[in-house]
């Protein structure tokens, strides 16, 4: 698979929304290209869905720099082991485990992965969203919301990665 549109045509009848969907929020979104094929390309391979990735990965590589690909390899990596962390941490039977030092390197954080902060938070974000971890999303999208991106801004996060999910479970069901 190559192209956002052979992606397109593969999605299957039953999906036709979610075809609509990648047209809308990413072939023809409102915002920055880095920002929404950052977050397809975060999504994908946070689910680890090869169909997807094969296809994001190539829309990246017709946009951005190699170093741009790595550094959203980078905040998928590291946000992982974030939203594992702090899923587990906050299952734990008592308030002092729940609030328990993280403990593990996180120094990709630091330079947010070679990206801007803000990409790189809004990147988290939808990598968060995608892992389930409300404790992290709670967090990214505050401090986004904080740093003077909109309401709308940030649900345009959650929208990018709930689609790309439903493409990979659209992709898995034909």
């Amino acid at each position: 698979m190559g192209s956002l549109n052979e992606l397109k045509v593969l999605v299957p009848d039953f999906a036709k929304d979610i075809k609509l969907n990648l047209s809308t929020l990413i072939e023809n979104s409102d915002y920055e290209d880095d920002l929404v094929f950052g977050c397809a390309y975060a999504s994908a391979l946070a689910l680890d869905n090869d169909d997807l990735i094969d296809v994001f990965d190539y829309e990246c590589k017709q946009r951005f720099s190699d170093d741009y690909i790595e550094s959203v390899k980078s905040t998928v990596v590291i946000m992982s082991l974030n939203n594992a962390w702090y899923k587990y941490r906050d299952a734990m039977p008592t308030n002092e485990m729940r609030l328990a030092a993280q403990k593990m390197r996180v120094n990709a954080m630091r330079n947010h992965a070679g990206l801007d902060k803000i990409l790189f938070e809004s990147l988290s974000l939808c990598i968060s969203a995608v892992n389930g971890c409300n404790f992290c999303i709670k967090a990214h999208s505050s401090l986004l919301l904080d740093s003077g991106k909109t309401k709308e801004y940030v649900l345009t996060i959650g929208r990018i990665a709930s689609v790309t999910m439903a493409a990979a479970k659209a992709l898995q069901l034909r």
